[in-house]
Order: structure tokens, then sequence, then C-alpha cells
């Protein structure tokens, strides 16, 4: 993903956990806050409780390609995505079609 699509700094994650926004699915969950400069950023908050660290990189991997695939569709929103145990475990299909869900709840798609 493109860097400019990114969230990169602590303080980013924090403010966007700050606004308590988002929508929640029982592989996924997302918290989103409005920008007001017209581009999405997306980030992925991704706990040691899911696994050791291949099956925790696997599911970034899979959920980056998802968003990345989403991010022309999406609405200036910062947007942090939070797997929960049972999607380290769910094929690419459910989690790319779980990530919509979501952001379609939440108001950034």
């Amino acid at each position: 993903m493109k860097r400019r699509y990114r969230l990169r700094r602590t303080a980013d994650y924090q403010a966007v956990r700050a606004e308590r926004r988002g929508a929640g699915d029982p592989l996924l969950r997302v918290q989103v806050r409005p920008r007001s400069d017209g581009s999405p950023r997306v980030g992925m908050a991704v706990s040691r409780r899911l696994g050791g660290a291949v099956t925790r990189n696997l599911l970034r991997r899979r959920l980056r390609a998802a968003a990345r695939a989403r991010i022309s569709a999406l609405s200036p929103f910062d947007v942090v995505i939070i797997p929960s145990p049972t999607a380290a475990r769910a094929p690419y299909a459910e989690l790319a079609a779980a990530l919509d869900r979501v952001l379609a709840r939440a108001g950034a798609l």
C-alpha cells in the first residue's frame, strides 16, 4: 500500500481510537475517524493473542491486500482494522467479505 494511504504514527492510531466510532463482525472490527483532506488512510492492529509471528504476518498481508483493493472506494476516513482470533483461520475471501461488511456498516465505504 502506498505511504499516503497508511496510518504510521501512534498519535494517528490513538486519535482513531478516541473517536470511538466503528463497526464489528465475528472476524473483524474497524474503527473510523473522518478526515478533512480527502484521502483515506488504513492501519492495522494485530494482537499477539492471534498467534505467533508467522500467523500474525500472514493475517496482516491478507488484510493489507483486501484493504488495498478497496482503497479507491473508501470515503476520506482514517480506518483501523482489528482482526479477531477467528480471523487467523479464515480464508482471504471471507476476510475480504467481512471487511466490506464492516466498512459499509461504519459508513466508510
